[in-house]
């Protein structure tokens, strides 16, 4: 699995240079709450965005990392999607995705859902950032399952 991932990226970036365009890879991390019917609790969420500029302001590409419930070891998802962002006012960063879980511990419960988040972007150099937002997860399993959550992220400008 982590080769077909590595595989995924290293095609992406390939694909972005030969078009030209501007490679972001941001690594993230996130502390925030599960809840359903069923389940709920602290989760943590950490993993990577990689993204290609459209123009100044906008960015799409795809979302893959873990998330996974700190009380309840049987809930654990890797996350995988396509999601677009936008900057506004220069720092201002939103953006929203579609997301599919891939349940690591239970074979055949794979739902799908939306992400968005809003936050505040910071460019430290032309090169590095540091994007802070309060994101959101509605997931669509047999419960509907919301996760919020605060993240932080640290982007690579390629």
């Amino acid at each position: 699995m982590k080769i077909i991932i590595i595989g995924f990226f290293l095609f992406f970036i390939v694909l972005s240079f030969t078009h030209g365009q501007i490679v972001l890879i941001r690594s993230n991390a996130s502390v925030g709450y599960l809840s359903s019917d069923d389940i709920s609790g602290l989760a943590y969420c950490y993993g990577l965005k990689l993204h290609l500029s459209a123009n100044e302001f906008q960015r799409y590409g795809i979302l893959v990392d873990h998330l996974f419930l700190q009380s309840n070891e049987d809930v654990s998802y890797l996350r995988t999607g396509l999601m677009i962002e936008q900057v506004l006012f220069k720092y201002f960063n939103m953006g929203i995705g579609t997301i599919g879980y891939i349940n690591l511990v239970q074979i055949g419960e794979n739902p799908f859902g939306l992400y968005t988040h809003l936050g505040f972007e910071y460019k430290f150099t032309k090169y590095i950032s540091i994007l802070t937002s309060y994101h959101s997860d509605f997931i669509f399993r047999k419960k509907f399952t919301m996760y919020n959550a605060f993240q932080l992220g640290f982007g690579l400008q390629l």
